[in-house]
């Protein structure tokens, strides 16, 4: 988590310029194989009120760490989600990391 907030840019989640289905993050080859993952942009969401960008988070394709192609292998490859991810709107760096935390918990729980 700390590895990935270094290098990804917040407003890349709180205020995304991609079209859905585009991903937000990584961008860079080198950082798709080195996180093994990516974050696609799927849209908004209102929940109680407060509107929230959705990504999904989706291991990459080619090189990867192997926790992630093993995961990969067994959840249906690259199109398979590993988590939903949910960061409000024109929010903050701290929603940023609430928002992709749970996500990682919610990885990690399964």
């Amino acid at each position: 988590m700390k590895k990935f907030l270094r290098i990804a840019n917040a407003r890349a989640f709180t205020n995304p310029t991609v079209g859905r289905g585009k991903t937000v993050f990584p961008k860079k080859e080198a950082e798709l194989e080195q996180l093994g993952v990516r974050w696609d942009y799927d849209g908004e969401v209102t929940t109680k009120g407060t509107v929230y960008h959705k990504f999904q988070l989706q291991a990459n394709a080619g090189k990867v760490p192997s926790t992630i192609k093993q995961w990969r292998e067994a959840n249906g490859g690259t199109h398979a989600v590993m988590a939903d991810v949910f960061v409000k709107k024109d929010g903050t760096k701290e929603d940023v990391e609430e928002g992709l935390q749970a996500a990682i918990d919610q990885v990690q729980g399964t």
